[in-house]
Order: C-alpha cells, then sequence, then structure tokens
C-alpha cells in the first residue's frame, strides 16, 4: 500500500454525508436567490461562469496555491516570531508598570502633604481614578493579546470539532470562552476555560480592590488656614463678674490655679508646640511646658475659628506662636527657731530674722505674700514665701521671685496681660483674696499628701516650679473659660488627610500585577512560538479558513440547516503544518 501524505493547506476534502456532494473544480459562490433545493455547484459554477469576463484575472489570482491561505512574516520556532510577539507583550507590560508606578507615586505624594483641600482631594481622586481605569483597560487588552497569540498553539494540541475551533478563535472575548467551557465535553477544556476566566476577573477585581487599602478622613493632624475672623480669649480679668474686685480677682486665679498638675504641664520645652499645631482643648492637650535649666515655665496662648461653637471645645483650634514666660529664681534655708505663739520664726540666715507668719499648719507647706510683695523696680514680680514643715527633725523657709513676662509674638497687642494680672499670676498659690491681720499677709496651706504640699527637703528649684505652675495654670484656665473676642487673621478650617489604611495589601497588588504580567510574556511566548502565529485580519483569516467553508458550503449550500450543525459537530480539525512547510487546518 502506498503512502499518503495529507497536505491540510491545499487540500480541502469535502465532507462525507448521505446528499451529493458537489465535484466542481471551482468552489461555489453565494447563492443567488433561489430556493435551497435548486442550490448545486453547477449552478453556482454556472453563474461565476457567466461572468468568466470580468472575473477571470482574480478568479485565476485565488486559485494560485501560494494565494489559498494566509501568510505571517514570521515563521515558527524562530527568534523572529519569537522577539515579535515577546516584544508586543513587553510594550504592554511597561505600559502597566508606568501605571503602577504612577499609581504609587500619586498615593506617597498625597499622603506626605498632609492636610489638603477639597480641590486637592478631588484631583487625587481624578488622577487615580484614571489610573486605575487605564490599568484595568490595558491589563484586559493584554490578557487578549496573550490569549489570541496562545490559541494557535492550543488548536495544534489536538483536533476538535468546529463549534470548539470557532470559539477557540475567539479567545479574546470571555463570553465566548464561557461557552466554550460548556460546550466541550472534555473536563481539560472546561477546567482551562473556566480558570482562565476566573484569572481575568481576580485580575480586575484586584485592580478595583486597590482604591480599598486608602481613603480620605478628616485631619486631626492639622488644620487648612485661610484669612478669616479668629476667636481668641480676652484676658482682661481672672474674674467673670462686670466689675470684679480684687478679692475677686484673686480667689478666681487661686482656683484655677489649683488645677495645674490635674490638667499636666509638659516635662520639656523641646515638646513646645509649633504655630498652627491642633490644639484639643485642657484636658487633652498642655499649654503649659517646664524649662527646668533656664528656672521658667512657658504658657502658650491658643486661638479657636470663629465658627467654633465653644473655645473650650477645642474644636478648631490651634496654638499660636504668642507665649508667656513665668521665671522663678528661689531660696531655701532651714528654720532654726519657731514660735508658735507670736508667729515668727527664724531662719539659717540671719540677715533676714526674724520672719513673720500670721497663720500656718502643721504637716504642710504654707505659701504666704506680704502687702509689699512687690520685687523692687519690676512690677510684674511678685515675691512668694513658703514655710514647710512637713519634716518634724528639719523645717524649711523658702522666698522666690516670681516673674512674668509680657506676650511674646504680640505684635498686635492681642494678648496683652495688664501689670495686675501678671502681679496676680505669680502669687496665686497663696493669696486667696481673704487677709489674716493688718499686715495685709494671705497665707494658703497644702497638706503633705497633696502635690502642692509635698516634702521638698529645702529644693529652691523645685519649689519655684511649682509655683509657676500654679500661676500660669491660673492664665491657662482663664483663657480657656473667659469670655472671648475675635480679630482677623488667619482662621483654621479642617482639611483631609490621605491615610493608607492597607499599606501591606497595596504594595503586594501594585508588585503582583506587573511581576505576574512579566512572567505571562515570556511563558506566552515560548508557548506561542512552537506553531505559526496566525494572522488576526479578518481577510487573512478568511483565507486560512477557506478550505473547511467550502466544505461546509459543499454540505449545506451555504444554509444554516440540520446537515450544516451536523457537520460542525462531527468534523475535527487540527492546526497543523502541512508538507509544503505551510500552516493550515487539517480536517478529519
Amino acid at each position: 500500500m502506498s503512502q499518503h501524505t495529507y497536505d491540510p493547506i491545499n487540500t480541502s476534502p469535502q465532507i462525507e454525508m448521505s446528499s451529493p456532494i458537489p465535484t466542481s473544480t471551482l468552489p461555489p459562490s453565494p447563492p443567488i436567490q433561489t430556493s435551497s433545493s435548486n442550490l448545486s455547484h453547477s449552478n453556482s459554477a454556472a453563474t461565476l461562469l457567466s461572468h468568466e469576463q470580468n472575473y477571470s484575472h482574480f478568479e485565476s489570482h485565488f486559485h494560485k496555491p501560494e494565494q489559498s491561505f494566509t501568510t505571517v512574516p514570521y515563521k515558527p520556532k524562530t527568534g523572529k516570531q519569537f522577539w515579535h510577539i515577546l516584544l508586543k507583550s513587553l510594550a504592554r507590560w511597561l505600559i502597566t508598570l508606568v501605571l503602577c508606578i504612577a499609581y504609587l507615586l500619586a498615593l506617597r505624594f498625597w499622603n506626605r502633604k498632609g492636610t489638603v483641600t477639597e480641590t486637592s482631594k478631588r484631583i487625587f481622586n481624578a488622577i487615580t481614578t484614571g489610573i486605575s481605569i487605564a490599568l484595568g483597560i490595558n491589563i484586559a487588552t493584554s490578557l487578549k493579546d496573550m490569549a489570541l497569540n496562545v490559541r494557535w498553539a492550543i488548536l495544534h494540541a489536538r483536533k476538535r470539532n468546529l463549534y470548539e475551533l470557532d470559539l477557540t478563535l475567539h479567545a479574546d472575548s470571555l463570553m465566548d470562552l464561557g461557552k466554550l467551557a460548556f460546550v466541550s465535553k472534555r473536563p481539560m477544556v472546561f477546567g482551562m476555560a473556566i480558570s482562565w476566566l476566573i484569572f481575568n476577573i481576580f485580575v480586575q477585581a484586584a485592580i478595583a480592590a486597590i482604591s480599598l487599602t486608602y481613603g480620605f478622613d478628616t485631619s486631626t493632624e492639622s488644620y487648612l488656614f485661610t484669612p478669616g475672623y479668629v476667636t481668641i480669649p480676652d484676658m482682661k480679668h481672672f474674674s467673670n463678674t462686670t466689675n470684679p474686685q480684687i478679692e475677686d480677682e484673686e480667689y478666681t486665679a487661686h482656683a484655677y490655679g489649683s488645677l495645674a498638675w490635674n490638667l499636666g504641664i509638659g516635662s520639656s520645652i523641646g515638646d513646645l508646640p509649633t504655630q498652627g499645631e491642633i490644639y484639643q482643648g485642657l484636658t487633652n492637650n498642655n499649654s503649659i511646658w517646664q524649662d527646668q535649666p533656664k528656672n521658667k515655665m512657658v504658657f502658650v496662648f491658643t486661638e479657636s475659628s470663629s465658627s467654633a461653637p465653644t473655645q473650650n471645645t477645642g474644636s478648631l483650634s490651634v496654638y499660636t506662636n504668642r507665649t508667656l514666660e513665668m521665671d522663678y529664681s528661689c531660696s531655701s534655708y532651714s528654720v532654726t527657731n519657731m514660735n508658735d505663739t507670736t508667729g515668727y520664726f527664724n531662719t539659717s540666715n540671719p540677715d533676714i530674722n526674724p520672719i513673720y507668719i500670721s497663720s500656718w499648719a502643721p504637716n504642710a507647706t504654707t505659701f504666704f505674700t506680704d502687702m509689699a510683695n512687690l520685687c523692687p523696680g519690676i512690677p510684674r514680680c511678685s515675691i512668694i514665701q513658703a514655710l514647710e514643715t512637713s519634716d518634724i527633725n528639719t523645717q524649711w523657709y523658702y522666698t522666690c521671685n516670681i516673674t512674668l513676662s509680657k506676650t511674646h509674638n504680640d505684635e498686635k497687642n492681642i494678648s496683652y496681660i495688664s501689670d495686675d494680672m501678671a502681679w496676680m499670676s505669680a502669687g496665686a498659690i497663696a493669696n486667696t483674696g481673704y487677709t489674716y491681720d493688718a499686715n495685709y499677709q494671705q497665707t494658703s496651706s497644702y497638706p503633705q499628701k497633696t502635690i502642692w504640699g509635698a516634702p521638698l527637703h529645702g529644693n529652691a528649684s523645685q519649689i519655684g516650679a511649682q509655683i509657676s505652675a500654679f500661676g500660669l495654670s491660673a492664665l491657662s484656665v482663664a483663657a480657656a473659660f473667659n469670655p472671648s473676642t475675635t480679630y482677623f487673621g488667619q482662621e483654621p478650617h479642617t482639611g483631609f488627610a490621605l491615610g493608607i489604611n492597607h499599606t501591606y495589601f497595596f504594595l503586594l497588588i501594585v508588585f503582583l500585577i506587573p511581576l505576574v504580567q512579566f512572567v505571562m510574556c515570556f511563558v506566552v511566548a515560548v508557548w506561542s512560538n512552537s506553531v505559526q502565529v496566525g494572522d488576526d485580519a479578518y481577510i487573512g483569516m478568511s483565507l486560512l479558513l477557506r478550505p473547511i467553508a467550502d466544505a461546509l458550503f459543499g454540505v449545506s449550500g451555504g444554509v444554516d440547516n440540520r446537515a450544516f450543525r451536523e457537520a460542525k459537530k462531527r468534523v475535527l480539525v487540527r492546526y497543523e503544518r502541512g508538507v509544503d512547510g505551510r500552516w493550515g487546518f487539517a480536517m478529519s
């Protein structure tokens, strides 16, 4: 028996059916408004031959063997086709990489901007939405191109009927791949088609999920500022009464100052806030800081937006650069003799003996001031004295000069503190508004179990810090609860801050998308290069499918009837290389 080699390109076998098969050497032409019973090859041939004079040139050209198949510029298993496929895929990958980097840079830039306006937020959303859409389209297009390249290797792998062939050639359509999964009876085809569908959906879902890893919230780190009216405290008096007397002022200052350690004192001047930092009220933020090396305490004024409901809530309030400093200079001496009857006592410093105190308590620290407690030539300074009787063996006497500065960085004089207010705040720890005798001495005792009465054992610097903290707290609480006034300045407003709530997932998605696509570019290029990658153009594809179309036309005469559908189910095709090296579909 002689061996017959079948050429799938140059041979177009007729499909054997029970009906007669046309035997004309000319390919059938489309039917010309005739009934199916009269449709035959001879009729088609007659129709074509009637125009023989006009179409003879084209007819001879179409029937040249070298013109009856699709041609492509690259041969399979060569570097040219491989690099053509790879470089085309890498061009898409490069776009993906640029978009992912742009996404990352956009988030990094807006995250570092801190508080932004509504307009800036919208610009960011527009940029990231555009990047996300472009990324999704580019990935989808890249996957379609990969599917179109790989389909030829898949069609070469095994024979399949014409229904599967048609759907496989539409590999760029996810709908057609879904149909293929259910049309094919083979589990392998079903699994691969469904897996490709799930992969495409998963990639698009991952791109959409990027926007879930970050979001804008109302900024709690800083505010935005625009010219407008700003609310500040009226610091003319301590007391809120219409016409306060000095006793009212002293008592109010004393009551306010006692809250110092309850509200908190900043331990280091290095933590002093900068202008514009958010202030959330007395109970949430400090307003006083200690500068122990320089023996002083610093109070920072705050101001609020005129739209804030109440100033003491801290709503839309910020620190300013306006500050007050309370300096202290103290000395301490041990008590050598105490006369409980007269109230006089002597200290280890004979130059200041004797010292008079109108009222004191055992196991306590008593702070007191005399009428003439002003520092010589310094109107904003008070002399505060203290008797510490907590230690049974040794009692201590302290004397301190407490001075309040004028408001720093207050060019508009909007946070002015008068000399009287300065004097009263400096002596607030001792002055309660009530005098005991004709010397107009005021005293205030604190048990040793309390913060203000704890034994210091002669530590002059520490008692100076306590007195200053008490005095500045009187001003701090007054600033929080006093009546308000306004001035035209930089009004704070809430803004938006970009928060990346799931940094790990964001980086994982943005990193994996280009990485997986990069790997797939090489896998697809190697796999597709195992066969001749066909032409995607309609004319080129029609030339490749011409033998199948001719055979089907011979069965049904171009009508979608039962014979046509049976032929599509029964006939098997495989993408193969012919004996002359040309690739086409072999039918069996």
